[in-house]
């Protein structure tokens, strides 16, 4: 295999030291435009590519940003916010290190502390837990540390966060405007902060219409389209099943339809059915499924834009955001009949 031309290399042709070409290619001020000129060309003639990793470590600045999510997918939401980062990060010269923690607080750790080893300039990081302790123990006055994510504490110093109680007040305005009274929550475990919010703001809203707060929960996050068939073919054996049911996440929505449609059932005809996320299979012509909006997009951005200033120590940092969700009526959801 043929060697890459290094900078020696281009020293050697224009006859001067590897030292001057580093020069000369970082666009130095003691190198002459002339010599500046001729290096270039050599360096495009001989189709030289800059190391990254090696001006990194020369310059002790990092081109690399780290991420850590806990799972990956076009079925998962962290897959539009890795998305919306990497792009980001791409317009501003800085490429992105993803790892997956699969929901495992060890595997978690250890990408953490891959990260640190790695020089990142900053990692963000959408936990699998709301105790993030261990991720700050890892990264401390070693690299900043941002959190994205509903798991994220609103005391966090450096955060990016998601209104859940917000997604509550939407979801049951919408059915109670439909003339729904009998509304359920189906949630999943582990318990979380994402989930808390999600259930409290249920509570209030349903309180405040003198509605009794029906919640139930099963299964885990690895698999809510399970967790929602389950809740369904439970409620439907008691003969509980509510006129309304709003699911902490799409394929939990999922779940509950085709339920419904094993029993001869379908939403909204006997159950509206709200999900949480809009991701891609919302669409689908056999679901269009009615669901609450998590902007990933805006909360990427504002991520990357967070990590830039902190790896260039900016003084004044907007520490923390809030995002909102917002309604997306489609045809799983209709009138109470």
């Amino acid at each position: 295999m043929e060697k890459k031309p290094t900078i020696k290399t281009i020293a050697k042709i224009a006859g001067v030291s590897h030292v001057t070409v580093s020069k000369a290619l970082r666009d130095a001020p003691d190198i002459s435009s002339q010599t500046k000129a001729r290096i270039v060309q050599i360096a495009t003639d001989i189709g030289y590519t800059p190391n990254a990793a090696a001006r990194n470590l020369s310059t002790n600045n990092s081109g690399t940003i780290g991420m850590i999510v806990p799972a990956m997918g076009e079925n998962t939401a962290y897959n539009a916010i890795f998305n919306e980062i990497s792009a980001v990060a791409a317009e501003n010269g800085y490429c992105v290190m993803l790892g997956s923690s699969h929901r495992d607080i060890e595997l978690e750790k250890k990408h953490c502390k891959m990260m640190v080893e790695n020089r990142v300039g900053a990692l963000i990081v959408a936990s699998c837990t709301s105790d993030v302790s261990h991720i700050k123990d890892i990264c401390k006055n070693m690299i900043p540390v941002l959190f994205v994510g509903g798991k994220t504490d609103p005391n966090e110093k450096y955060s990016m966060l998601c209104d859940y109680r917000y997604s509550a007040t939407l979801a049951v305005e919408h059915l109670y405007s439909l003339g729904h009274r009998d509304i359920a929550f189906f949630a999943y475990g582990p318990d979380n902060l994402t989930i808390r919010q999600k259930e409290e703001g249920f509570v209030t809203e349903m309180s405040k219409r003198g509605l009794p707060p029906k919640i139930f929960k099963t299964g885990h996050a690895s698999n809510t389209l399970a967790a929602g068939m389950e809740l369904t073919e439970q409620l439907i054996a008691q003969n509980n099943l509510p006129t309304a049911i709003w699911c902490a996440s799409d394929l939990m929505a999922v779940g509950v339809i085709n339920a419904l449609k094993s029993h001869g059932l379908s939403a909204p005809e006997d159950v509206s059915v709200i999900g949480h996320d809009d991701l891609y299979f919302d669409l689908f012509p056999d679901i269009t499924l009615t669901t609450l909006h998590t902007p990933m997009a805006e909360i990427g951005r504002a991520a990357v834009n967070l990590a830039l200033s902190l790896m260039n120590c900016e003084k004044e940092v907007e520490s923390r955001q809030l995002f909102r969700t917002s309604l997306v009526v489609r045809h799983t959801t209709g009138n109470c009949k």
